[in-house]
Formats: structure tokens, sequence, C-alpha cells
């Protein structure tokens, strides 16, 4: 375990010293909620069924910008290959950067939630509700990170990380906008949906954990 929390306490530390990409994302995901309820206002419906599809929508483009340049600065400067010589398990490496992508996406996440409390004036700050986001988070993160070692290497990387990750989330964002619905009182039950959402994340982490050691290889 020491291993990896150093690891954790290196990328936490050089996230917060090169934060532009994470306060990119942020800027990006308050923007969309923003013109989301710029929007809404001209609609006279009810709009609470709407909102879990808005904010789960947000979190996964949020991520997928967030997360794809996770081992971007390793590989230029050649530490992953560094990494990957000194005695760490790959498992390592993966959890520290799954993990510090997990704790600031959830970060980025609780402030959508406030904002989005102030915007569409619903209670989203419920025990159930930070539930949902706290697994479905573990699952798009777990993957993401993933997917982030195949495009290192490719020119057109910004374009291909999208086109790889958005697909193999769209179950993760079913159960997650039913969930949250659910958390919403909404008449849908959750525990379907929570059940699906853990078992992504479960699926989601052991194939980053069975696969990572391949990815990196050049």
């Amino acid at each position: 375990m020491n291993p990896m929390l150093t690891l954790i306490r290196k990328d936490l530390q050089l996230t917060w010293r090169d934060r532009s990409n994470w306060l990119s994302a942020l800027s990006f995901a308050c923007i969309s909620l923003l013109i989301y309820s710029f929007a809404f206002d001209l609609v006279a419906t009810d709009l609470k069924p709407l909102l879990p599809g808005v904010l789960w929508t947000t979190f996964l483009f949020v991520g997928v910008f967030a997360s794809s340049q996770s081992f971007q600065r390793e590989w230029d400067s050649d530490v992953l290959d560094a990494l990957m010589l000194a005695p760490i398990s790959p498992t390592a490496i993966y959890l520290g950067k799954a993990l510090t992508n997990v704790i600031s996406l959830l970060a980025i996440e609780l402030v959508l939630l406030l904002l989005s409390t102030m915007l569409f004036d619903t209670a989203f700050l419920t025990a159930e509700l930070i539930l949902v986001v706290v697994i479905g988070t573990i699952g798009y993160i777990s993957l993401t990170t993933l997917l982030s070692t195949l495009g290192t290497r490719a020119r057109a990387r910004s374009m291909l990380f999208p086109v790889l990750a958005l697909p193999l989330l769209i179950p993760l964002l079913i159960a997650g906008v039913r969930a949250s619905s659910a958390a919403m009182d909404e008449p849908i039950g959750s525990a379907p949906w929570i059940l699906l959402l853990t078992v992504f994340a479960i699926w989601s982490t052991a194939s980053g954990l069975l696969l990572f050691p391949l990815a990196v290889k050049r």
C-alpha cells in the first residue's frame, strides 16, 4: 500500500500544481449547467425528471475531458517507463492514478451538485444520490483511466479517446440516470440500477487491473 499512497500523494500534488486541465473541466461543467438552466427556463414543464440526465451527461463529459490526459505527462517525460521498471506493482500505478482521478472528479461533482441545487431549486445533496454518484464515478474513472493509456501514443488522441470511451459508458449512463431519478423520489425502483452501477464499477476496475500492464507496454 505504501507505494500506491506515495503515487497518490505525488499525483495530487502535481494535479494541484498544474491544475489548468481540471479547472478547464470545472469551468466547462459549470457553463454547461448554466446553459441548461437558461434553456429550461424557456420551457414551462416539470424539470425534475430531466435533471438526472443533465447531471450524468455533464459528469461523463467532464470525466472524459479531464481524465484523457491521465498518463500524458508521465509518457511525454518517460516517467512511466521508469515507474514500470521500478520495484512497484503495475496495479499500484494504475490504482494510484485512478484514485487520484476519482478524488479530483468527486470534488468537481460536489461543486456541480451544489450549483445544481441553486440553479434548479432541487435537493441534490442527499445520502442516496451521493452514493449513486460515488459508485458511478468509480466506474467510469476506472475505465477512462485505463483507456487514457491507449491513446497516449496516437497523434489524434484528443479525438480517439472520447470515441473509445463514450460508447462503453452508455450502460453506466443509463444506470446512473435511473438510480439518480429514484434517489430524487421519481417512481422508479433504485436497487436494480444501483446494483448495475456497482457491477459496472467492479467490471471496469477489474478490467483496468488486468489490462493496464499490457496497455502501457510499447
